[in-house]
């Protein structure tokens, strides 16, 4: 039960290395080698969190509160990198460098990340702090978007609007 978090805090934040910032557009990373560098990074947190899990899961906090936006700003700019090839055997082939640069760091830390839920687990404070951390983040998403809802994405500004307005009655 405790290592559900895992996948969708990933994910979420999914979606999720610190790079580094390098001068000129020459020599800057494109979107989606940020995304994996990220991945990277909370493969470290999870890999310190194994031996230390409350600390570590106070770390995955932190790092996901400072990053979360960057992440998915990554993600989104790698689609839009994407989209814009115009040719379909070059956008498919893009894409296909996008999902293996992404899906590598996931992929090699998995053994660690199970490591890490098993350390959690094992903590009754590492496991407080991570499920506190879980059901306040769904709480916020269920207020912002909706408990429940299931929305067809052309549904998806008509129900954002509502939720706001009943935020602000």
């Amino acid at each position: 039960m405790t290592k559900t978090w895992l996948v969708p805090v990933v994910l979420a934040g999914g979606v999720f290395g610190v790079y580094a910032t390098t001068g000129g557009c020459l020599n800057s990373k494109e979107p989606d080698q940020k995304l994996a560098s990220r991945f990277d990074d909370l493969c470290d947190i999870a890999e310190t969190g194994a031996k230390k899990p409350e600390q570590g899961v106070r770390k995955l906090g932190r790092y996901l509160a400072d990053h979360s936006g960057d992440m998915l700003k990554d993600l989104a700019d790698t689609v839009a990198l994407i989209e814009r090839i115009s040719d379909d055997s070059a956008h498919d082939a893009r894409a296909g460098v996008a999902r293996d640069r992404i899906h590598k760091p996931l992929i090699d830390c998995a053994e660690t990340w199970m490591e890490f839920g098993d350390a959690i687990a094992a903590d009754p404070a590492a496991t407080e702090l991570m499920n506190k951390g879980v059901e306040r983040i769904g709480r916020t998403l269920e207020i912002i978007l909706g408990e429940g809802d299931t929305l067809e994405i052309r549904d998806l500004p008509a129900a954002l609007m509502h939720r706001f307005d009943h935020v602000t009655e």
